[in-house]
């Protein structure tokens, strides 16, 4: 009985809330809003907030400081874009531009690069009767 409790759970939560590192449901700014509703922007968001937490988690030494320091000043020029073009041009170099902190000792972390994440197909294009 759990079991199908929990699908049916499953099936009715929001494609909306798919960004990991806020609640959509919360959303509230531009950016907030284009990342949950854009399903690039929220896949985009995931892989920077996987790759963040994973480098965090890695020997950075004194660079840890740093790519906090750098994840702050990212967010308050993500946090001026108007359009989702904007968005994704930053997302897409974030992604990449966390792991390439330099780790101090230990194994480098798994990060997601930004050309592994693919739009979303477009829908078919109609074609219009002559």
């Amino acid at each position: 009985m759990k079991f199908r409790h929990l699908i049916a759970a499953l099936l009715i939560v929001s494609p909306l809330a798919h960004a990991a590192s806020f609640d959509c449901k919360k959303a509230s700014t531009f950016v907030e809003k284009a990342i949950c509703a854009n399903p690039l922007l929220g896949k985009l968001d995931d892989a920077l907030t996987g790759n963040y937490n994973a480098m965090l988690a890695t020997d950075l030494g004194d660079g840890g400081a740093s790519l906090k320091k750098e994840q702050r000043a990212w967010i308050a020029q993500r946090n001026k874009c108007t359009n989702d073009k904007c968005l994704v041009d930053l997302y897409r170099k974030r992604v990449d531009d966390v792991c390439d902190a330099p780790v101090v000792s230990g194994v480098h972390a798994e990060c997601v690069q930004s050309i592994d994440i693919s739009s979303v197909a477009a829908a078919p294009a109609t074609q219009a009767s002559a």
